[in-house]
């Protein structure tokens, strides 16, 4: 009889049951064939349906752009045939804005305007408007004086009927080239028949079609509610947008179709916008003829599988059962401690084995898990005595902290532990912007040191100087030690000092040193980089000092140094030398312009008043004005120049502009 089972010993083996399986494993692989065939013919077909969208969403961009020109291009007619008079007389523009019938039906309103953003006349659906606010500061009018092509405006609230509008506007030019006028056609997201036909054509149940442009800003939808909404929210876009929008947003006009999220997405750039035409179609409406086939083979294949099926899984069962035993009884001992000889599986092949080398995991674990409790004690116990914040990190989360890195965090100690490392950071972008400065640093020399902005539990910004350091050089997979100490107060000492001695204190402008520092580095780089600078002086200050005082005097250079800094770009520079002495400099300006900004900058410190103690107080300015380039060796040489063409101001009568020039007998231009 022992001689029988040793002879049948294989038989309860793992092998001789993996054998058993491979034979159950043929008989299914007919039902296998089926779903392969299935899933090919599926890729097919949804190649093709992703292919016909793209080819759809295509057309319809590319006839929208066209509607977009033929729009364009009406508006340009009419602005281009406006006689240049009729700029000057409002109720002129009102009669031929009336006259065009034809322009009035293409847009909600159309309006003209003068170069200064007031407004002329404003036609309505055929009725004129009486009111007309001035649109100067908008960004299309602003675009649409420097350019003489249409302009094609953001998505924007109308400041009239107070609804989401987009504006083609376009420039209206007298003979001699100069911009008498803007004329602008407006048309209302909410009722346009720009988008009507697009946005209300379903082909499939469920779809939606929606227009954004490349910030993500809803101009058209199937639902009008979602109009201005970010499209990022849009159910089954967020992916696709968000790849999208990775890349630089780009206003591709070749249609594109993916699945995401569960949606079919066809995307299609509108031409000569920036806008992109997106179509949604639920992926169970799309591929519901796929879906209808598939159930009409299973339903064979289900047939002729069923009892192959039955008896597979019966023979499954009964052969895995042992392995089945010894991987809950492996889980329990994963969750908790107890004996390590009761519950293993009784089997007398691989899995008895595998049962028994279990059993002295168990016991080994447990004597592991005394020895790393001890250490842990005594490790958290150094950390907490520690003056900085130390924290132990590992695949992006919290795996010790100690007491004083909690009190920078204000967090719960126990609460902390496991959760991931993006709490200190005030947003997810910071986050990442650390991960890519400390990377490098932890590949090329093991750690990182640097000050970064985190945040504190109540949302409270605060500076951190950080260091890190990879437990094992080049493994950061094996974790990171971290230490923060919070540096928000030095920081704060440290930039107001280096402002203040930047910045003249009685007028907050660059001062001399700073200044001459900044001229110095852009006259290195006029070969490639010209620029202007200017010396203004003003004239008779003296005399607001004698009649008022300097405290008047003081004011008056205060409300000058506001006045200059409000006629020149963000991007150039306004200093105060000393005294009543200012200097500018204007980053790539050429003479010509520049010489505009030098006139009306005397034009406005002439124009100034200083009301004082009953007494009124004014000054005009001389300013020398020269083009910097490759000819200017230093600072020093382009300071003098600037200084001459100024003494010649104040020669010539004061309250003058005079542009340097080498080359005159006398080293001068002429005045303005």
């Amino acid at each position: 009889m022992s001689r029988t089972f040793a002879r049948l010993g294989w038989v309860r083996t793992l092998k001789f049951k993996i054998v058993a399986m491979a034979v159950v494993t043929g008989v299914l692989s007919a039902l296998v064939t089926t779903q392969l065939v299935l899933f090919t013919t599926q890729a097919n077909i949804q190649h093709m349906l992703i292919q016909g969208e793209s080819d759809d969403v295509e057309r319809t961009a590319a006839l929208l752009g066209s509607k977009i020109d033929m729009l364009r291009d009406a508006l340009k007619a009419v602005a281009r045939q406006a006689p240049a008079p009729l700029w000057d007389d409002p109720v002129a523009m009102q009669h031929y804005l009336a006259s065009n019938q034809g322009l009035n039906a293409l847009f909600e309103s159309v309006l003209a305007a003068r170069p200064d953003g007031a407004m002329l006349a404003r036609m309505a659906k055929d009725q004129i408007s009486t009111d007309l606010p001035n649109i100067g500061d908008r960004a299309y009018f602003q675009q649409a004086l420097r350019t003489d092509q249409p302009v094609l405006s953001d998505p924007l609230v109308a400041r009239v009927a107070n609804t989401p509008v987009v504006i083609i506007a376009i420039s209206s030019q007298a003979p001699d080239s100069q911009v008498v006028g803007v004329m602008a056609g407006v048309l209302r997201l909410q009722s346009s028949n720009l988008f009507s036909e697009v946005t209300r054509t379903v082909h499939t149940k469920g779809s939606r079609v929606l227009i954004m442009d490349r910030a993500g800003v809803l101009l058209a939808h199937t639902n009008p509610a979602q109009l201005l909404g970010p499209a990022a929210e849009e159910p089954g876009l967020m992916d696709v947008f968000n790849r999208w929008h990775a890349v630089g947003s780009p206003i591709d006009t070749t249609g594109a179709a993916t699945l995401s999220q569960g949606h079919l997405v066809a995307m299609a750039g509108i031409p000569d916008s920036d806008w992109t035409l997106v179509r949604l179609t639920p992926l169970a409406a799309a591929l519901q003829p796929v879906d209808a086939a598939q159930a009409t083979a299973w339903k064979a294949a289900g047939g002729v599988g069923l009892l192959v099926a039955v008896l597979a899984g019966a023979v499954a069962w009964r052969l895995t059962r042992p392995i089945s035993v010894l991987r809950a009884r492996a889980t329990k001992m994963l969750l908790e401690d107890g004996s390590s000889t009761e519950g293993w599986p009784r089997d007398g092949g691989e899995i008895g084995q595998l049962a028994l080398a279990f059993q002295q995991v168990v016991e080994q674990r447990q004597q592991k898990q005394g020895e790393t409790q001890a250490l842990l004690v005594q490790l958290e116990a150094v950390l907490d005595h520690a003056e900085v914040g130390i924290a132990f990190t590992r695949n992006g989360h919290f795996e010790l902290v100690s007491r004083q890195f909690c009190q920078i965090f204000q967090f719960n100690k126990q609460r902390v532990i496991g959760k991931p490392t993006r709490l200190m950071y005030p947003s997810v972008e910071a986050y990442q912007a650390l991960s890519e400065r400390a990377h490098p640093a932890f590949m090329q020399h093991g750690a990182f040191d640097g000050e970064v902005q985190l945040a504190r539990v109540t949302g409270e910004l605060f500076w951190a100087h950080m260091r890190g350091r990879a437990v094992m050089p080049g493994d950061r997979s094996q974790g990171t030690i971290w230490t923060v100490e919070d540096i928000t107060a030095s920081r704060e000492h440290r930039e107001r000092l280096a402002w203040t001695s930047s910045h003249d204190s009685l007028t907050g402008l660059v001062n001399r040193p700073a200044f001459e520092e900044l001229l110095t580095r852009s006259t290195e780089r006029a070969g490639t980089e010209p620029f202007c600078a200017m010396f203004v002086d003003l004239d008779h200050f003296k005399q607001v000092n004698d009649s008022g005082g300097h405290a008047a005097g003081d004011a008056l250079l205060r409300d000058v140094a506001h006045i200059l800094a409000a006629q020149v770009r963000q991007a150039d520079t306004v200093a105060r030398l000393g005294g009543d002495e200012f200097a500018i400099l204007l980053r790539g300006c050429p003479l010509e312009q520049a010489l505009e900004v030098g006139e009306k900058l005397r034009s406005a410190v002439v124009a100034y008043r200083l009301l004082w103690e009953g007494q009124s107080f004014g000054v005009s300015a001389s300013i020398g004005l020269v083009a910097v380039d490759a000819s200017y060796a230093s600072a020093t040489e382009v300071m003098r120049a600037a200084d001459a063409a100024c003494y010649a101001a104040k020669e010539q009568g004061r309250n003058a502009v005079v542009v340097f020039d080498p080359q005159a007998p006398e080293s001068l231009l002429g005045v303005l």
